[in-house]
């Protein structure tokens, strides 16, 4: 589904910073829309039917409108005609995928020991530099690294006791965000990370309305792993920018 009833939008998932109000919005059944301020210059943010955001897109470049960052469904990417597409990038990249559940997962093998330690606390402070030093050799791309003194943290040890899996983790509106999945390479291929997905997700419905998490739209082993596990795959999205991307790949 796409639009401002979608579970992107109606999630809040299209919004960067909760403190910042939005400047313009559309909000309809075929296309939800915001025009944001931020540090660099305005964002626009676009998930609906092609036919509908490539209106507003144009009305929006006819006003003169050229936002440092641009962020819209691949649906409408792919419709975008080569005029549109170099006014609101002309860079592109960084194509994500969203994920979300209200439901709980069907439990599998290890997900019992999943470990909850919210941030700072005195459960966390004396595994912090172990939890940090399993997430950079796991997922050293993750924005998790510079967010990790803000975040919660799960955590599975494997049976000789050293952290196999980490995942951050952070309230969302009235939901649970989750960030930086990441399974030590010598740890791998065990089913650690599944576990944690599925331990980390029965956990936070006990806290929270519902999870949601971006998955890099290169990944496509991780998607079909949440999707096997009972995840809720909404829809792919893709970054434009008015400077080119770094594209990031997995470790």
């Amino acid at each position: 589904m796409l639009g401002a009833s979608s579970a992107f939008w109606r999630l809040g998932a299209w919004k960067h910073n909760r403190e910042v109000e939005p400047l313009e919005t559309i909000e309809k059944p075929d296309l939800g829309l915001a025009i944001v301020d931020g540090t660099k210059g305005p964002r626009l943010i676009a998930y609906g039917e092609p036919k509908a955001a490539i209106a507003a897109l144009t009305d929006f470049a006819g006003r003169g409108l050229v936002p440092h960052t641009t962020m819209i469904n691949r649906e409408v990417y792919g419709a975008l005609d080569e005029a549109t597409r170099t006014h609101f990038g002309p860079y592109w990249g960084h194509a994500w995928d969203f994920f979300w559940t209200d439901a709980p997962l069907a439990e599998i093998e290890h997900c019992e020991r999943v470990e909850f330690l919210r941030a700072h606390s005195a459960k966390l402070e004396p595994v912090r530099d172990e939890v940090r030093a399993a997430l950079l050799a796991s997922n050293p791309i993750s924005a998790a690294v510079d967010e990790f003194d803000h975040l919660d943290w799960f955590i599975l040890r494997a049976p000789d006791g050293n952290i196999a899996t980490v995942m951050g983790a952070e309230r969302s509106g009235t939901g649970m965000g989750f960030h930086g999945l990441g399974t030590v390479p010598a740890y791998r291929g065990k089913g650690y990370g599944g576990a944690t997905m599925v331990g980390a997700v029965n956990a936070s419905l006990q806290l929270a309305s519902h999870i949601q998490f971006g998955v890099w739209g290169w990944n496509d082993g991780a998607m079909r792993l949440y999707s096997r596990l009972g995840i809720r795959h909404d829809g792919g999205l893709i970054f434009g920018s008015d400077q080119p991307f770094k594209e990031l790949q997995a470790a």
